[in-house]
């Protein structure tokens, strides 16, 4: 059935995608709990519970309404032939136990022989009975929750991560779940809003990471031909395609956004202006020139300096902010890097690098790029440390020692960089949440 956003959708000329996601509710064999009742997962879930900030409902407003999951279904209960005790999490395959993959699989396996279509859908998301875990499959369009974590907070993000999307950070950190204006940094986030259907929903996605998953109208971010300006530009909030402007700008490689307390992002403290910058499938959320996370009205991001560009001068300076109308307006700043000048040598060498930019090695005539920040950046610095040391001198022992610390710090960051490869993400920290039972939820009979 097509939902009534959907038709909206068609309307305005967005193309969109139909996503459904089958919901597989499972237990094990020596669970004796009551389930909720069916009707919540389906309200969750499915286009039943559109119009209540819902799954559905919210991955329209975050794909400015290119996916739709109001085709996704809820299947079961199965059981499944292993004890609650068997579950493994993480961890690799042991006989007689089960592990995330394992569940997925099993789960599948049991909507299959019960008729269920899977080809019909495009992600599976597999939701236990009682507190069992909750992951998701980077690009796998597959996700893990259980009944701690029925909100719309943690399973987006899961399923986010099912499309693609990864945890967001903070400028100058490689730690993930750094940006509390972020869905894919919830259940550590005091800015997910309580909920009287879902316990609790929110926040949004910034707009770097709709973007990456090209889920940004583009139509609707501010962008300059020139390469030199400074511009005032009036934002939208960056959820409210229904109303007309801007819902972004960009300055460089960074987006500029305005985020007010309502709907997902109804928890958040204050209206505010956010800028973040993206690399390596992680968006980075930059500090305002006070120090402060978010920037309001008088305060200001800044990127380099406008009287020396050898990085080049990027800023967005806060003129007003207007909750009640629903409107930032924003004085944007943009100086690219420049080029210097060498005395003695032919033709310039690059004067730094354009924003966020990292460095470059050369190995066998060919140039690789490094990015600025996190553990590829890390590896790189610590290898070029390891392969300076002398050893050959008098001094063997601190030499040695100083091998032993690179080649520790080497291996530190090449397990952070698997980490970030790994086709299964870890549990939020936050899980599970205290949880305040619903007045609305009913247990099967």
């Amino acid at each position: 059935m097509t939902s009534i956003s959907g038709e909206i959708e068609k309307l305005l000329g967005v193309e969109i995608i139909s996503s459904p996601w089958a919901i597989l509710l499972v237990q094990f064999s020596d669970q004796t709990d009551n389930w909720p009742s069916i009707s919540k997962y389906e309200e969750l879930f499915t286009s039943t519970g559109s119009g209540k900030l819902n799954m559905v409902d919210f991955f329209v407003d975050m794909s400015h309404g290119k996916i739709d999951l109001s085709g996704s279904r809820v299947f079961g209960p199965y059981t499944l032939s292993n004890k609650r005790a068997d579950y493994i999490g993480n961890a690799p395959h042991q006989d007689g136990k089960v592990n995330r993959g394992e569940l997925l699989d099993a789960a599948k396996s049991l909507a299959t022989a019960a008729q269920v279509p899977l080809g019909n859908f495009a992600g599976v998301c597999v939701s236990c009975l009682g507190q069992v875990d909750l992951c998701g499959f980077p690009g796998g369009m597959a996700a893990i929750c259980d009944t701690a974590s029925l909100d719309v907070s943690g399973p987006p993000q899961e399923m986010g991560h099912g499309y693609g999307l990864n945890h967001s950070r903070r400028y100058g950190s490689s730690a993930d779940y750094q940006d509390p204006w972020d869905v894919m940094s919830t259940y550590t986030t005091p800015y997910s809003v309580p909920n009287p259907d879902f316990t609790e929903v929110g926040p949004g996605l910034n707009a770097w990471n709709m973007r990456s998953r090209g889920w940004l109208d583009e139509t609707r971010v501010w962008t300059a031909l020139a390469q030199s300006w400074d511009e005032v530009v009036q934002l939208r909030p960056l959820h409210r395609r229904d109303l007309p402007g801007f819902l972004a700008a960009q300055i460089g490689q960074y987006l500029v956004e305005f985020r007010v307390p309502q709907r997902w992002d109804a928890a958040i403290p204050r209206a505010c202006v956010l800028v973040h910058s993206f690399l390596g499938n992680h968006s980075y959320l930059m500090p305002a020139y006070s120090g402060s996370q978010d920037i309001v009205e008088g305060d200001k991001f800044v990127f380099g300096d406008p009287n020396y560009l050898i990085f080049g001068y990027y800023a967005a300076e806060v003129v007003k902010i207007d909750a009640a109308g629903l409107t930032a307006t924003v004085k944007l700043h943009q100086r690219p890097a420049q080029a210097v000048p060498v005395p003695g040598l032919e033709g310039q060498v690059s004067g730094g690098v354009q924003v966020d930019g990292g460095g470059i090695l050369l190995i066998g005539g060919k140039v690789i790029k490094v990015p600025p920040l996190g553990p590829a950046r890390n590896l790189v610095e610590e290898l070029g440390r390891y392969l300076q040391i002398e050893t050959s001198s008098n001094n063997v022992g601190p030499a040695l020692a100083a091998q032993r610390a690179a080649l520790e710090a080497i291996v530190s960051n090449v397990a952070k960089l698997y980490s970030d490869a790994r086709g299964i993400s870890e549990q939020p920290p936050g899980y599970p949440k205290p949880r305040v039972p619903s007045a609305k939820t009913k247990t099967a009979e």
